[in-house]
């Protein structure tokens, strides 16, 4: 039976009934959008005007950038008791379409800018409903809520199903370890689309009643305006936010910025300095996955943390590092990453091509790390990410690492290229601080000192930035077509 009444949206109800002129959505100056009140009228609406088009237990790709329309058509899809697929607000109509194939989607919901040419079933303002003519079903595990959509390993789309309970229990565990309170501002920089931004920002202001704020622009200028007029106290940020907010001249003062974290991609050591030389708000490292939300937390009040160090577990959180037969290993051995914890989601459509990998309560990731003897897990690499070198294994972060502790040298990444004779050859692409006069040259001679020779890149790019997207996460598509490019590459002999 479709579950009608999402009870995180009832909870914000709830809330707004108590207390409907506390707010609940700011503008980028901090002035008040909706209140409590005002927000769930506009979700009671929306889920009025939607009801006779989207029965119970449909599958809607919903695809809007953050705001308060995002939440309120979020808020009003759950309510119907329907799966939200979500999608990137940036996503091409065919993307979508390739998302709703895979969830078995009936409906897409996004801009009608977006869905001009689909069968438009409703047209309200910036949301637009477009029914899909004949999808095939999908099974997908009881108590879906919603679908968080990733790329799998061969590029197509893959969703994690996550329950109600879920996604509470992850936004309880988040706001209880970082000490973040229901009255506290949160900048809603972060996509609302993404498993990020979903536990820190959109539930926490459904379940807790946390004020979300919405900066006009993800530009540095506007974030930093926006974080000191709003005087936000919770700021989820990925790591490119960090970097450019240190830089940023005239940087104005946060007085009211308390818990500052940053996930979706490794946050370099350099960068973390930086920000707090720059606002004295140190930036905590955290550590999640889309399959079971946050996993660690760098509680620390050490001013800078050190390369691939994420922290300790959250609570309610278990984690261990085991070997290939599931064992857990003494501190300080590598191991691949297992994670215990109520926010595990309820499966993946398809099924993890790995038997076994999610189950109730328990992930067993793709990534590698080691804890300390105080519980502390430093990251290593990823399972899948070994390279073949003539029949020898290279890890791409053992090479990474190095390279990142050149003088000059800002950020890289380590990948393999095809050899017809060695069946990889070890390529990277390296970003340098501004001004720096590295070389290759002086890339690879330093390399050869400090790595075995199959371990040398055969191949080094130097760029001014690694390429992300607006999650932070490395577009590893540009990046492979830089390491097979010729522009400012050089091979080594």
């Amino acid at each position: 039976m479709p579950e009608v009444g999402c009870p995180i949206v009832r909870r914000f109800t709830l809330l707004a009934r108590r207390r409907p002129g506390l707010p609940a959505v700011l503008g980028s100056e901090g002035e008040i959008v909706a209140t409590r009140g005002a927000l769930a009228a506009a979700i009671e609406a929306q889920r009025t005007r939607l009801a006779p088009l989207v029965p119970p237990g449909s599958i809607v790709v919903l695809s809007l950038p953050n705001g308060a329309d995002f939440v309120r058509a979020f808020s009003a899809l759950r309510l119907l008791g329907a799966r939200v697929a979500l999608a990137d607000a940036s996503a091409p109509v065919d993307e979508l379409q390739r998302a709703a194939t895979a969830v078995g989607a009936a409906f897409l919901a996004a801009t009608p800018e977006r869905l001009a040419r689909s069968q438009l079933v409703l047209v309200e303002g910036s949301l637009a409903l477009a029914a899909r003519r004949k999808p095939e079903p999908v099974e997908l595990p009881p108590g879906t809520a919603i679908l968080k959509l990733t790329s799998g390993s061969t590029g197509l789309p893959r969703a994690i199903a996550v329950g109600a309970r879920q996604l509470a229990a992850d936004t309880v565990q988040i706001m209880r370890t970082m000490g973040v309170r229901a009255d506290d501002v949160t900048m809603a920089a972060i996509p609302l689309t993404h498993s990020y931004g979903i536990g820190s920002c959109l539930v926490p202001l459904l379940l807790t009643g946390t004020p979300l704020v919405f900066p006009t622009w993800a530009l540095p200028g506007a974030l930093a305006h926006t974080l000191a007029r709003a005087r936000v106290a919770h700021f989820p940020a990925v790591p490119a936010m960090i970097r450019t907010l240190a830089t940023l001249p005239g940087l104005p003062e946060l007085p009211g910025l308390r818990v500052c974290l940053a996930a979706g991609a490794p946050l370099a050591p350099q960068d973390a300095a930086a920000f707090l030389a720059a606002t004295g708000h140190k930036v905590h490292v955290f550590y999640g996955c889309s399959e079971c939300g946050g996993i660690t937390y760098d509680r620390s009040d050490e001013p800078v943390h050190e390369a691939g160090a994420v922290g300790t577990a959250m609570e309610r959180v278990a984690v261990t590092v085991v070997d290939e037969g599931g064992r857990p290993v003494p501190a300080g051995v590598e191991g691949r990453v297992l994670i215990g914890s109520r926010a595990v989601a309820l499966g993946a459509v398809p099924p993890p091509e790995e038997p076994g990998t999610l189950t109730p309560g328990r992930f067993l990731s793709g990534d590698l790390g080691m804890l300390d003897g105080y519980g502390r897990l430093r990251l290593t690499g990823r399972m899948a990410e070994f390279l073949n070198v003539a029949g020898k294994k290279v890890h791409p972060e053992e090479v990474r690492r190095v390279l990142e502790a050149l003088p000059g040298v800002r950020s890289a990444v380590v990948a393999g290229l095809p050899d017809p004779h060695r069946g990889q050859l070890v390529a990277a692409l390296v970003a340098v601080e501004p001004g720096s006069n590295i070389t290759v040259h002086a890339v690879l001679t330093a390399c050869r000192v400090r790595l075995a020779p199959h371990k040398v890149p055969r191949r080094v790019v130097i760029v001014d930035e690694l390429p992300t997207s607006e999650r932070g996460k490395l577009r590893k598509e540009v990046v492979m077509q830089l390491l097979a490019g010729r522009d400012r590459a050089k091979n080594a002999s």
